[in-house]
């Protein structure tokens, strides 16, 4: 994340445009991401852990799909500026749908979440040290770099920075990548479920007589 600022005076200047190689980077770790999530649903089940990794796929999925502007930029820009093309998702006859997806997702994700209890989940990672704290305030501060240089947060040194779009791409990018970390971190653990949720597991796996 410290190389970020140097690097972003290094590398080229279309490297920040929308759909750039950066970009396209941060695209690819989300989705990494969300396949990494699935997996590891797949691989515990029916531990905890499981439900936590299935209620994070969507997390990634809608964050992918946040950069690509909902797959605008599958087509032609709406204009090129000095700053490279610029795409928007508001021409796409799709776009009304794309609020009650994300809204059906994210609904789904907290409603499983309630079901298997995962606050009970987050504390027992909490007291047992597992929260990897360290790679989730590196993504903390990544997102509030990005935000500086956006000019967000009443920052004044994105003003004075040549390529601030290359910088605020680049620090997005540490950022999903700290996320990743933080998630693989997170379903290394093995830890056995609770004798309460391996009993309803169990009686949900049960045939009917």
């Amino acid at each position: 994340m410290l190389l970020c600022y140097p690097l972003s005076m290094i590398l080229p200047r279309s490297w920040g445009w929308e759909n750039g190689p950066l970009e396209v980077a941060q695209v690819l770790v989300l989705l990494v991401g969300a396949v990494l999530a699935l997996r590891a649903w797949w691989r515990n089940r029916p531990l905890p852990l499981a439900t936590l990794a299935l209620c994070a796929a969507p997390l990634w999925i809608v964050l992918a799909g946040r950069e690509l502007s909902w797959g605008a930029v599958f087509g032609a820009p709406l204009a090129l500026t000095d700053h490279g093309p610029v795409f928007s998702s508001r021409n796409l006859w799709y776009k009304p749908l794309v609020a009650p997806a994300i809204g059906l997702l994210l609904g789904a994700a907290l409603v499983h979440a309630c079901r298997w209890r995962l606050d009970r989940l987050a504390l027992r990672l909490l007291r047992e040290g597992h929260i990897p704290w360290l790679v989730l305030g590196l993504a903390v501060l990544a997102e509030a770099g990005s935000s500086c240089a956006e000019g967000h947060l009443q920052c004044t040194f994105a003003l004075r920075l040549p390529y601030a779009m290359v910088f605020e791409e680049l620090i997005e990018l540490a950022a999903y990548l700290s996320l990743l970390a933080a998630q693989a971190s997170l379903f290394r653990e093995r830890a056995p479920a609770p004798p309460a949720m391996a009993q309803q597991a169990a009686g949900a796996a049960r045939p009917l007589p």
